[in-house]
């Protein structure tokens, strides 16, 4: 008898102790619903992996009908249309963060950071301490920016997801995973070191910038050399424009300052300004929505009303002496410009869509519209009044020869 009522002690004991772990998982759930509205997971559940955050945040944004750039919320997690993150609501890490439903970073953390607020407008997340001396500013768009503005000597911390490998390459670290690529740079000559992991910049002050290849382009090797650009102060900004009209717009440089004046299907103006007068490049990512073209168009850029020169290759670019341009137009569906600036007071760039000039017709394109016009079941063409003559006077000499 004795020994039963120890093995029920024992048992019940067991049960009690595991009451708040199943409480914990539940998190006031029912069948994986979120009983407060919207059909959600939790935000406890949702810390973990960013596929299903990426997910989670699709249904959320259909049911509100948003499309494009721009971050939603439930909780302490942000559901951007690229980019899925958490925020600590103590210590401003920002948790589990991923692109496009890859986890890239477990946790992105700044030494001492003094936590202030959280807030986010369209397709920006700012993450703040109390004296302002570090910014956090996150970016929903192609490129997945992260800026992260250090006014005071701090170090950031950076730790890898399973499966993210890092390397140091002249000071820009490269992150690899499946299918993306990004890299990390620091503005000033702070030091890097990766180990376990981790990857930590500083201590120092500065900008650290995290920037991946955009999801909706190929990788080249353009990407990796205009971050080392931002080391060296000439990456400006960049400019992404999705649908519906929604931009996304990042000062690289502090006395760079980008705005877009107008957007029509055609045309869109920008006006570009620094308060440094040495050359800047910004690079611009366009989907074929806001700004509409096809195949019988092409798109010029003009910097103060004159046509800017073009530059076949991103490497022509880089040694540019004058303002110039490159483009490329992956698949008619999207486009990536470079524009470099040669110096600056204040600019306006217009980028516009342009029909193509109608072509000289050649001897190939003569001969294929005349195979064209002979498919089975066109009507023949009527014979020429050229030789209705010859005819006729072939009939007459006939008839003399006969007399």
């Amino acid at each position: 008898m004795k020994k039963s009522m120890k093995m029920a002690a024992v048992m019940l004991a067991v049960i009690t102790l595991a009451l708040p772990v199943y409480g914990q998982i539940g998190g006031g759930m029912m069948g994986g619903k979120d009983m407060t509205g919207a059909g959600m997971i939790g935000s406890d559940m949702m810390r973990g992996i960013a596929k299903d955050m990426m997910n989670q945040g699709r249904e959320m944004r259909d049911l509100e009908g948003m499309a494009g750039m721009g971050f939603m919320h439930s909780g302490k997690n942000s559901y951007g249309n690229y980019v899925t993150f958490s925020v600590d609501n103590t210590t401003g890490a920002v948790m589990n963060y991923g692109i496009s439903g890859i986890t890239i970073f477990d946790s992105i953390k700044v030494a001492n950071f003094d936590f202030k607020d959280s807030t986010t407008m369209g397709a920006l997340t700012r993450i703040a301490n109390k004296d302002g001396s570090v910014v956090v500013q996150l970016h929903d768009n192609p490129a997945s920016v992260i800026n992260i503005k250090v006014r005071a000597a701090t170090t950031v911390t950076f730790d890898l997801a399973n499966g993210v490998n890092a390397s140091n390459e002249d000071n820009v670290v490269k992150i690899d995973t499946d299918n993306l690529t990004a890299f990390i740079v620091s503005t000033n000559s702070t030091s890097v070191s990766i180990e376990g992991g981790t990857v930590r910049i500083g201590p120092g002050s500065g900008n650290v910038i995290f920037r991946a290849v955009p999801v909706n382009m190929p990788e080249n090797g353009m990407y990796q050399k205009f971050m080392g650009e931002m080391m060296r102060n000439r990456a400006g900004a960049e400019v992404s424009v999705g649908m519906s009209d929604k931009y996304s717009v990042i000062n690289y440089s502090e006395n760079m300052n980008v705005m877009i004046r107008s957007m029509e299907k055609n045309r869109m103006r920008m006006a570009i300004n620094s308060t440094d007068p040495s050359g800047k490049f910004v690079m611009m990512n366009i989907d074929n929505s806001s700004l509409v073209w096809n195949e019988n168009q092409r798109v010029r850029l003009y910097i103060d009303n004159k046509p800017m020169r073009q530059v076949m290759t991103e490497q022509e670019l880089y040694n540019a002496n004058e303002s110039s341009f490159w483009l490329t137009m992956p698949g008619g569906n999207r486009m990536q410009a470079m524009i470099y600036i040669a110096n600056f007071s204040e600019h306006v760039v217009d980028i516009v869509v342009e029909d193509n000039a109608t072509p000289t017709p050649t001897p190939e394109t003569i001969t294929t519209t005349t195979q064209v016009a002979k498919t089975p079941g066109s009507t023949p063409a009527t014979p020429g009044f050229e030789i209705a003559l010859g005819l006729l006077g072939a009939g007459i000499a006939y008839q003399l020869r006969r007399k």
